[in-house]
């Protein structure tokens, strides 16, 4: 037997690791409680993709996750898999990139400004993801890309992309709350045996998990082959869009959003300026605790800020990542350059500050 001191040990040792709460013992009505309840869900999805049970409910201000029938089961996918109720940071990087952080950035192999040499992509800054999932759809890495798409009011959508013509859609930022990794589910009931994902920190951060927990169900994990992670301070309830709607312009005029310094703007026949602070109710409160400014778990993480205009700053965290990149340097899907340093200490200034906030509101 093993002495009390020993065991306590053991048990801290164990917490570590990703892996389901002992005996599969916390179930959906755990996660209501410790994470809906409180309001810091994040709406990222990973919870409906992997069980069937659960179903997204829009109420009369949010939307929260909620149970498709009258009854709970414990079978913990759902509390295993939220990057809400427990992140084991340390363990999935040990497990994804085979060492721990070591700075704000999170690991990385390589960063670069880069935009797309395609002039028929039209994307956020320079269409460097759009050109990066067509490199590597077109190297059969992927035989598909889950993207965000948006209606004609700029609501967002998933989208399953197997071409070329369909990754287009998906150029532009959305700045409204989406539970995006639902798309991965869609991905593998159309049969796609490997996907490339784009998403939010916190949804990057919900597919590591499953990715990396040890539990006994057959989830398709293994087809999850690519996750590229965009820069994300904060993000925007649906309210937002009609506020934007009921003060300034219709957005099926909007052409694109963005963030730029203390703005929000808004492209139109003409640019609208909506000071952040004007427009802060409307953050989700989800992202309050957040401390991912840079995507750190992606394999591929992408932002405008630290680059100039028209390009977007890259980091190559995995073997794959770099691999994708270089390639699409080689085959001229994409070109780079070097990151000045007044660029990365713009970076690493927002992630240190974000990761403050976040901690400090957990």
């Amino acid at each position: 037997m093993i002495g009390e001191a020993d065991a306590a040990e053991l048990r801290t040792e164990e917490r570590k690791y990703v892996r389901l709460p002992t005996f599969l013992e916390q179930g959906f009505s755990d996660l209501k409680r410790e994470v809906v309840a409180k309001r810091i869900c994040c709406l990222c999805g990973t919870c409906v993709a992997f069980c069937d049970k659960i179903k997204i409910n829009e109420r009369k201000d949010e939307e929260e996750p909620g149970f498709v029938e009258d009854y709970d089961t414990v079978c913990g996918l759902c509390y295993a898999f939220c990057p809400r109720t427990f992140l084991p940071l340390s363990e999935i990087e040990r497990r994804i990139f085979g060492e721990e952080q070591k700075d704000v950035f999170g690991v990385y192999r390589s960063c670069y400004a880069v935009r797309s040499k395609r002039e028929d992509v039209k994307g956020q800054d320079g269409g460097a993801v759009t050109s990066l999932l067509a490199y590597a759809l077109d190297a059969g890495m992927i035989d598909c890309a889950v993207i965000t798409t948006s209606d004609d009011h700029w609501k967002p959508v998933t989208k399953v992309a197997k071409n070329y013509e369909s990754l287009k859609e998906g150029a532009g930022t959305k700045y409204t709350l989406y539970p995006g990794v639902v798309g991965v589910k869609e991905a593998m009931e159309a049969g796609c045996e490997n996907i490339g994902f784009v998403g939010l920190p916190c949804q990057i951060q919900g597919l590591r998990k499953v990715q990396t927990a040890e539990q006994p169900y057959e989830v398709g994990k293994e087809k999850i082959k690519l996750l590229i992670g965009l820069f994300c301070m904060e993000n925007f309830k649906e309210e937002l869009l009609d506020f934007i709607t009921n003060n300034y312009v219709k957005l099926e005029s909007v052409r694109k959003f963005d963030i730029k310094g203390k703005d929000f703007l808004v492209y139109a026949d003409e640019k609208h300026s909506i000071p952040l602070d004007e427009i802060k109710k409307y953050v989700g409160e989800g992202c309050s605790v957040c401390v991912d400014y840079t995507a750190e778990l992606a394999d591929i993480s992408v932002g405008s800020v630290g680059s100039e205009d028209a390009w977007s700053t890259i980091f190559a965290r995995t073997e794959r990542g770099e691999e994708i990149v270089r390639g699409a340097v080689e085959k001229g899907y994409v070109e780079v350059k070097e990151i000045e340093k007044k660029g990365l200490g713009l970076i690493r200034r927002l992630a240190a500050n974000k990761r403050k906030s976040g901690e400090k509101d957990y």
